[in-house]
């Protein structure tokens, strides 16, 4: 059924999160995304929100690249948590395995919408769950090896390098020869509705034999911690064009059709879906492009630095629109800025 004229459909996936995925393919591959299209620009922002249908994309045209539809095989032991920096870190640092469970099904709600993370209990089995409704065609394939590969490797954290899972389960037909049995060292059932890894609930009580601090801070910024809290959910219809139209700067100034492609809309159905909030699709972008300008003018960029970043041909354009929506030029707002982070409590 086609959705209802004030609705959008989209998830998202933080640039963070698939960071192991992309470290992984240039070491075992020489390949990086900015060599399929990816702006290098979206990778360094770590708290990015990207459509997954982008990603998924990715995955796809990768495989073709690659020629070997079981090319995450390759990379699979450097796809985990720890090759997440910060992050990651917080992930894997708790006392024991099944902590890290938990702490891995709740967190990643941060890191990627529309997809769910769970255990499933069936006896003295733990079924370690993955469930994206966003994932299609061969993508789906690599996003489900990408998840189970990544749960594999969390285990293997705690457990060591020879432990292997009971079963596997995978979202796509059979592929890699064999290759795929052998790294999780567990049957593989495949073209699984949903992405599992069996474990027995026992070892959910192991302990982490690493070394870690329980009370060392994870030392995220407040405008990294803002962002990494902000994920927009399928309901909210504001946020998920914000997030969108934030998106889209990455590939130069935002366009109705560029925005309307990700929703998979066309240019008339995104206009009737802004029409019925009363929105225009140049008035939301000028404001999701102030406040992006704003956050850069906490990094201290300057202002030609920003304009740039934010897609606009020139510093004036950008001026004139920043001060249509704050009232003052970037600059006597990022002065302002600065003279307030100069004060100190009384």
């Amino acid at each position: 059924m086609p959705l209802p004229d004030s609705q959008f459909q989209a998830a998202f996936v933080r640039s963070i999160f698939f960071q192991p995925f992309v470290r992984a393919l240039d070491k075992h591959y020489g390949i990086s995304l900015s060599d399929i299209g990816v702006p290098r620009k979206l990778l360094e922002e770590p708290m990015t929100l990207v459509p997954f249908s982008d990603l998924n994309q990715k995955m796809e045209q990768l495989e073709q690249l690659i020629g070997n539809p079981a090319y995450l095989c390759k990379m699979a032991k450097d796809i985990s948590f720890d090759n997440m920096d910060k992050l990651g870190q917080w992930f894997l640092s708790t006392p024991e395995l099944a902590l890290t469970f938990r702490r891995i099904n709740y967190g990643t709600s941060c890191l990627q919408s529309g997809a769910t993370f769970h255990g499933e209990l069936s006896g003295k089995i733990i079924k370690w769950t993955y469930d994206n409704h966003f994932s299609s065609g061969r993508g789906r394939l690599q996003d489900s090896l990408r998840m189970a590969i990544m749960f594999t490797n969390t285990l293997r954290y705690f457990m060591g390098g020879n432990y292997h899972p009971l079963t596997v389960e995978l979202s796509g037909p059979p592929c890699g020869n064999g290759e795929l049995e052998q790294f999780f060292g567990a049957d593989i059932r495949w073209n699984a509705p949903l992405t599992r890894v069996w474990l027995d609930i026992s070892v959910l009580e192991h302990e982490n034999t690493f070394p870690f601090e329980l009370s060392r801070p994870m030392m995220l910024t407040n405008l990294e911690l803002d962002e990494f809290l902000n994920m927009p959910q399928p309901h909210d219809a504001a946020k998920m064009m914000y997030e969108m139209i934030n998106y889209s700067r990455f590939y130069g100034y935002p366009s109705l059709d560029f925005v309307a492609d990700k929703f998979g809309l066309s240019r008339q159905q995104l206009q009737r879906r802004l029409h019925h909030f009363g929105w225009s699709f140049s008035s939301i972008t000028s404001y999701v492009l102030c406040n992006q300008a704003i956050k850069y003018m906490q990094a201290d960029l300057s202002i030609s630095e920003i304009a740039k970043e934010l897609g606009y041909k020139n510093v004036q354009s950008f001026s004139k629109a920043f001060q249509r929506q704050r009232g003052q030029t970037p600059t006597q707002y990022k002065e302002k800025l600065q003279e307030r982070s100069r004060q100190k409590p009384n």
